[in-house]
């Protein structure tokens, strides 16, 4: 004799909504969508265009950066994409031309582990003008090591190379009382300034070392905006978001095996936000009119929130800005008299 169906598979035949299952379904879509909708974050308001402005976006062969130098090639800016790898420059080139296929691109190589590069990056340039700096390009979780210039990897990349870099552009950027804009991330929160051991030797935790290395950016930040007071420059700071996708990540302990990585596809997934929805930030602060003379402020989901309490300890940031001049042998800029 056949087997009767259980009584619940007769139910789903006669009457779905008659059963739980279809119900629970709805509910889980429903959480997963509120989820990520709030995950994602605000998109940025500005309609604004940027048309014949010149824009380096540092980092632009890759996840924030190159969604960022596709938003700012629709919106008519014309873009130098500083990256540490020509051939990767060369494919973002490809992929923004995509979307944007008269834009102005031009690749530029730039590794901010090297002084040295960063010098001759500057004087590449030549003499094309400068109206927006996005330092964008960072890590997170590299093993402990010193670049070639003796600093702790985390400590040049997110914030040495970007300070020297910038400060190299300042003429360009006065002339053209140009935006700085500084890609950070919430975890300077919980950071600390070492300042007696800034390359952390003996006391190494890549977490801590990202997080002095991204506080430190909000600080030059804060620091810059008061000695830039008077020059028509903005220096502004960000937090993009948790973001997924990202190659600065390739470091990160869930990175380095799969068995780590497969259990956490789902969360990332579904917690975190993808490049585009991470860069909105960063095109607000580029785009948005009504920011020009916005200064030494921070920002998330395209809205000015707290800075770090560490920022506004005024001779903390004296004394690491001063600091830093002398780690990158520069003079750095005398306090504004305005």
């Amino acid at each position: 004799m056949d087997s009767e169906p259980p009584d619940f598979l007769k139910r789903l035949g006669e009457d779905p909504l008659s059963s739980w299952w279809p119900w629970i379904v709805a509910l889980v879509v429903g959480v997963v969508t509120c989820i990520k909708g709030y995950m994602g974050g605000a998109e940025c308001p500005s309609k604004a265009r940027i048309d014949s402005k010149w824009v380096i976006v540092t980092g632009a062969n890759c996840g924030i950066g190159l969604e960022t130098a596709k938003e700012l090639a629709k919106k008519g800016a014309k873009l130098i994409l500083a990256c540490r790898n020509e051939k990767k420059g060369e494919e973002a080139r490809d992929e923004i031309r995509k979307v944007a296929q008269n834009a102005v691109l031009v690749i530029e190589k730039l590794d901010l582990c090297n002084f040295e590069s960063i010098k001759q990056f500057v004087k590449n340039l030549g003499n094309t003008e400068v109206d927006i700096l996005i330092n964008n390009a960072g890590v997170v979780f590299h093993p402990e090591g010193r670049t070639v210039d003796g600093n702790e990897y985390h400590f040049q990349t997110n914030y040495l190379g970007p300070f020297l870099l910038t400060h190299l552009l300042l003429p360009k950027l006065k002339a053209r009382k140009g935006r700085i804009i500084n890609v950070s991330c919430v975890a300077n929160f919980a950071g600390e300034i070492h300042m007696s051991n800034l390359n952390m030797e003996g006391c190494y935790s890549a977490r801590e070392a990202f997080g002095q290395s991204k506080l430190a950016l909000v600080m030059m930040t804060a620091e810059m905006a008061k000695r830039l007071k008077g020059t028509g420059v903005t220096i502004n700071a960000l937090h993009p978001g948790m973001v997924r996708s990202t190659q600065h990540m390739r470091h990160s302990p869930f990175s380095s095996s799969i068995i780590l990585k497969a259990p956490m596809v789902p969360w990332i997934w579904l917690f975190t936000k993808n490049p585009h929805q991470g860069c909105q930030t960063t095109l607000y602060l580029a785009l948005e009119p009504g920011l020009e003379k916005t200064t030494g402020k921070y920002y998330a989901d395209c809205s000015e929130t707290n800075m770090a309490e560490k920022a506004h300890d005024a001779s903390l940031t004296k004394e690491l800005y001063e600091k830093t001049c002398e780690l990158v042998g520069i003079k750095g800029i005398e306090k504004s008299k305005h």
